[in-house]
């Protein structure tokens, strides 16, 4: 499983963070695509000591009103759940006292569209806070949709049950190739090799299947967020069939 809290610089996420917009606006050019809405929360404390801010994407359109809803429903609670973080760090009344104007707590959450059809959606969800220590922290989060039924992909859904091995060869020659290194330890992660499990966190982009790792979770800090671009030719023969989206 991911691990939610992991540190990042704030102005090297800042910039991945808003990109969404661009990315968006590009996709909704295109005659197959979907036409994606930014929506916007945000709140803060009277004196500004936490605020939070959250942009997240809604279907304008879609033929089918059921899975339009139930879609749109699904990607607004995932985005909103940083508002219970908020709440409870602005309900702790004892630490403002205590720490006045010292630290402002910060909850910002955006998202980029990686792949835009009317039968597929790839988001990837970016999330940053700060609440206190020498910095903040941040993760990433892939949400791959199947836009007949609405169904969430799981990455069991796109690879065969006994191909998970072969990703993982996959992954590895990915970040090996990546960092221009011989071995995964000389590249500096945690471990000399790379396991890849059902809930590994992925996203899908044109051509290729992005695995993606924050930081800490199989390297230090200072290596920051991992991802891994495996072209679907690379793995063609353990992509299961009738996939939404197209892989030749």
């Amino acid at each position: 499983m991911k691990k939610l809290f992991i540190v990042v610089y704030s102005l090297i996420f800042g910039n991945a963070l808003w990109a969404n917009t661009a990315a968006a606006e590009q996709n909704l050019n295109k005659a197959d695509t979907l036409a994606i809405n930014t929506y916007n929360y945000s709140s803060s404390t009277t004196d500004s000591t936490a605020i939070i801010n959250i942009d997240y994407p809604q279907i304008a359109e879609l033929d089918d009103n059921s899975i339009k809803a139930k879609v749109n429903l699904f990607l607004e609670d995932e985005f909103k759940q940083s508002i219970a973080w908020f709440e409870e760090v602005k309900s702790d009344s004892a630490f403002f006292e205590d720490y006045p104007y010292e630290v402002q707590y910060t909850f910002e959450t955006g998202f980029q569209i990686e792949f835009n059809s009317k039968d597929f959606l790839s988001v990837v969800l970016s999330h940053y806070q700060f609440t206190g220590g020498a910095h903040g922290n941040y993760f990433s989060l892939g949400y791959n949709i199947d836009m007949k039924d609405g169904k969430v992909l799981s990455l069991k859904d796109v690879i065969k049950e006994d191909s998970f091995d072969l990703l993982s060869y996959e992954c590895e020659q990915a970040i090996l190739e990546k960092f221009e290194a011989n071995s995964i330890i000389e590249v500096g992660l945690f471990e000399d090799e790379i396991i890849i499990l059902e809930d590994q966190d992925f996203y899908i982009a044109p051509g290729m299947l992005v695995l993606q790792f924050d930081p800490y979770e199989i390297a230090p800090w200072s290596m920051g967020e991992i991802t891994t671009e495996i072209s679907f030719e690379k793995i063609k023969d353990i992509l299961k069939p009738s996939l939404p989206f197209p892989t030749n």
